[in-house]
């Protein structure tokens, strides 16, 4: 054993120590730090700059690549959103004025929500494909309106005003996509073509619980809150009701409830956690994040939180799809999981977790001539959704 140390000895060992640090605290520092904001904002210009250029017509369609030029109601609104998010009002009246001329169904069925389907008709000529709707499109269109409402924008001529579209939207979107069950328990249908009658079809990546708060200043209606509210018992009984491994608790892409509101798979349906219930952490993370919603971040917090820090410490990595016992389907990554589970960090306060994300969209940008995109030029849907959560991640997606 040795004996006591120097004073002199005791200076140097901690002189040691202080140079240590002096080495590795900047390493992990960069480590854990999310990206510079500046940087984020540079990409969030310069991918919808670019997005606005290849992937919407001077008309205000959006021309998707994988769809052979058509568009679908959900990438109208994803537009909107993405124009009123990044102050663009120009490129929000051309896309307000495409959509609402040709995809708004009250010339011909007198509502006015949006068929879900435009492209290549049978006889090579172009217009609406399906006039079903779709109702995280609607709901998308909807708060879409109201924003730029909010914003003091202006519809373009001899269209209706922002504010006075979204009010008809609602009522619609009320009384034709929400169900009630025999227990009195309200549902968010994924379209208007729903049974009439238990069991019912539900897509939860579609539930939107924070903006029905927005929307009953809008349309002041009781089935707002009540919505809000069952959305919540709903999600809490799906997870619990529909995994079987009790430890992962994920969320379905589809499932059907029946007349008590008991969860089951949907026949014909795909019921991993995939390509569509990866954006349901972002919609719930709005309601905690704009409203405060206890209900939105204990959900989280019980359910893709855990997992993906689990997933993140065992493998460094989120794969793009996993199956319902939380193993991956894909072995490539995805933004789309990555912008749902930064939306979900941040909404629980784990802000170095929503660094870590916020790293891993950038990680997916690139910058090739005068085009910029997540991923690849074609891919539509990852290239709104990287977006997307890189605008939450920098502040961008607020409802002023």
């Amino acid at each position: 054993m040795s004996g006591p140390e120097s004073g002199d000895g005791k200076k140097l060992r901690w002189w040691l120590i202080l140079v240590g640090l002096s080495v590795l605290l900047p390493e992990a520092s960069a480590c854990c730090a999310g990206p510079p904001r500046p940087e984020v904002e540079r990409v969030l210009k310069t991918a919808w700059q670019s997005y606005c250029q290849h992937y919407i017509s001077p008309e205000g369609q959006v021309i998707i690549p994988e769809r052979g030029g058509g568009t679908i109601s959900e990438a109208q609104a994803y537009a909107l959103l993405r124009a009123v998010w990044a102050g663009d009002e120009a490129t929000f009246g051309r896309v307000y004025a495409w959509t609402r001329r040709n995809l708004a169904r009250v010339g011909k069925f007198g509502d006015y929500l949006l068929a879900w389907q435009w492209g290549r008709k049978d006889d090579s000529s172009w217009g609406v494909v399906d006039w079903n709707t779709a109702s995280d499109g609607d709901l998308d269109y909807a708060l879409a309106l109201q924003l730029a409402s909010r914003r003091g924008w202006r519809a373009p001529a001899a269209l209706p005003p922002y504010r006075e579209e979204t009010s008809r939207v609602l009522n619609d979107i009320l009384d034709k996509e929400v169900v009630s069950l025999p227990t009195g328990t309200l549902l968010l249908t994924p379209g208007n073509w729903h049974l009439t009658v238990p069991p019912f079809l539900l897509n939860p990546s579609y539930f939107s619980p924070g903006f029905y708060p927005l929307f009953n200043l809008i349309k002041p209606d009781p089935r707002w809150e009540r919505l809000r509210a069952d959305t919540y018992l709903l999600l809490a009984n799906i997870v619990q009701g529909l995994r079987r491994n009790p430890s992962v608790a994920l969320f379905p892409d589809w499932c059907q409830v029946d007349a008590g509101a008991q969860p089951a798979p949907a026949a014909g349906r795909g019921a991993h956690f995939g390509w569509e219930a990866v954006r349901l952490p972002f919609r719930l993370a709005l309601d905690a994040l704009w409203h405060g919603e206890q209900r939105a971040i204990k959900l989280l917090a019980n359910t893709i939180v855990p997992f993906a820090q689990k997933e993140w410490q065992t493998r460094g990595r989120l794969a793009a799809v996993y199956d319902d016992d939380g193993q991956p389907l894909a072995s490539f990554e995805s933004p789309v999981i990555y912008a749902g589970v930064l939306a979900a960090f941040l909404a629980v306060g784990d802000q170095p977790g929503a660094d870590r994300m916020a790293q891993k969209l950038l990680s997916f940008y690139q910058e090739q001539g005068r085009q910029a995109y997540f991923v690849s030029p074609e891919n539509y849907y990852d290239n709104n959704w990287a977006w997307l959560g890189l605008a939450l991640y920098a502040g961008w997606v607020r409802v002023f």
